[in-house]
């Protein structure tokens, strides 16, 4: 008895499973470490307020988040823990950290128009070569 074995070739195949294990098609964007500051108008900076960035890729809305510390700073979270934002322009809304303490009202960091997109009027373009992303912002009670 005799077997006989056909040889195909293996090309198209391992192409197919690279696809696979890769994600053709479903990439995610490239994100950016740009570090952040946001500051008043007069250039002091704005402690205990989360600031967010939203752009649109690909048809879909993608957020950047990352918290203010008390210096202003702010490092950015788009995928991953502080892998940064994607490149493009951004709406920006600013949202005050709740209050620790509740016997006491926390006085507002920042005034409410900040915490919409469609209020705040903030827009931001981050490019892949930007050394920082500046925020600054109206101190509460300003109209």
């Amino acid at each position: 008895m005799t077997h006989r074995f056909h040889r195909r070739p293996l090309g198209p195949a391992c192409f197919l499973a690279l696809c696979c294990l890769s994600g053709c098609g479903d990439a995610t964007p490239k994100t950016y470490r740009i570090p952040g500051r946001l500051v008043y108008e007069d250039g002091t900076p704005v402690p205990g307020a989360t600031v967010v960035l939203q752009t649109t890729h690909d048809g879909k809305r993608i957020p950047a988040r990352g918290m203010a510390n008390p210096d202003g700073t702010f490092e950015l979270t788009t995928f991953t823990d502080k892998d940064g934002v994607i490149e493009g322009e951004h709406d920006v809304t600013v949202v005050p950290l709740p209050a620790t303490d509740s016997a006491a009202p926390a006085k507002p960091v920042v005034a409410a128009k900040y915490s919409n997109a469609e209020s705040s009027g903030l827009k931001v373009t981050v490019k892949p070569d930007a050394t920082e992303i500046l925020i600054k912002v109206e101190a509460p009670g300003k109209k």
